[in-house]
């Protein structure tokens, strides 16, 4: 303990004792303050993030093959993901918070492979490389989620930190491709073991649309540069049928599961015509 001891009063305040402070106390009392109520901070130190678990079908067998592990906060203000991170950005905790994220998911789900969302700004705060990081703990496949949709800012940076978690055995995976910017460039530049197609890309899907001959182009761009697709947002067996008859690998919607507290058993198949070999 360090202790420090004010100067001799003068004589009308003899009576005043010495001041003494405990900087040890005091950097304890700065570090657990009180964060405002709403704020992000105040979600971090009150334990109120969840994550909701929503599964990945190989289309193939009809099979879980992996979950996306989505961030849910309950704080009035704070339920919309972009929201969250966004408020995190501001209070300067986004990696923070996509740290807690990680660790949830991990913790609960420990049997299956993981996809987890990385917003672009974390690159900034060295998170992700530390060795105690929650992803290098998990005894499956983790797939880093980099969406397409929000351009990287510092792409050289964000490809150095990609590079070396992957040298650490975390998988990528470029998400929302067809949203936004579209940047073609992410696949060949990363490298991702998984496309996740966007959404607006087989909303409404029909076997040999206009839409659907660009889809089954860019399955077979995927395949030729090593990585596998998801289709997101299956909602309908026809959609299904038309991603299916593009090879589209693997599936992920409201037709198979909706985000749940707990992840469907990892045995669950889904048996139905359009499923079989």
């Amino acid at each position: 303990m360090y202790t420090i001891t004010s100067m001799p009063p003068p004589s009308h305040l003899a009576s005043v004792a010495p001041l003494e402070l405990d900087l040890g106390e005091l950097a304890s009392r700065g570090r657990t303050s009180k964060a405002a109520p709403g704020t992000v901070h105040s979600v971090l130190q009150t334990n109120q993030m969840r994550v909701a678990y929503q599964p990945l079908v190989d289309l193939r067998r009809g099979r879980i093959f992996a979950y996306e592990a989505l961030a849910r906060c309950p704080v009035a203000g704070l339920e919309s993901p972009p929201v969250l991170f966004d408020r995190a950005i501001a209070e300067g905790c986004c990696g923070e918070l996509g740290r807690t994220v990680r660790r949830i998911a991990v913790d609960g789900c420990r049997s299956a492979p993981l996809f987890l969302n990385v917003h672009p700004h974390e690159f900034d705060e060295g998170w992700l490389v530390r060795p105690d990081d929650p992803i290098f703990a998990h005894d499956h496949d983790i797939y880093l989620e980099i969406t397409e949709s929000v351009p990287l800012s510092h792409f050289s940076l964000c490809r150095s930190v990609l590079r070396e978690v992957n040298g650490k055995g975390i998988l990528l995976a470029v998400d929302d491709l067809g949203a936004g910017y579209s940047n073609l460039r992410y696949i060949a530049d990363l490298a991702p073991a998984i496309v996740k197609l966007d959404r607006h890309l087989v909303s409404g899907l029909i076997h040999e649309s206009r839409l659907h001959k660009l889809v089954r182009a860019i399955v077979r761009l995927c395949a030729d540069l090593g990585a596998e697709v998801v289709a997101e947002g299956i909602e309908t067996e026809s959609e299904l049928n038309a991603v299916r008859d593009a090879n589209v690998r693997y599936g992920q919607g409201y037709l198979f599961a909706r985000p749940a507290p707990t992840p469907p058993p990892i045995d669950q198949s889904w048996e139905t015509p359009t499923m079989r070999p």
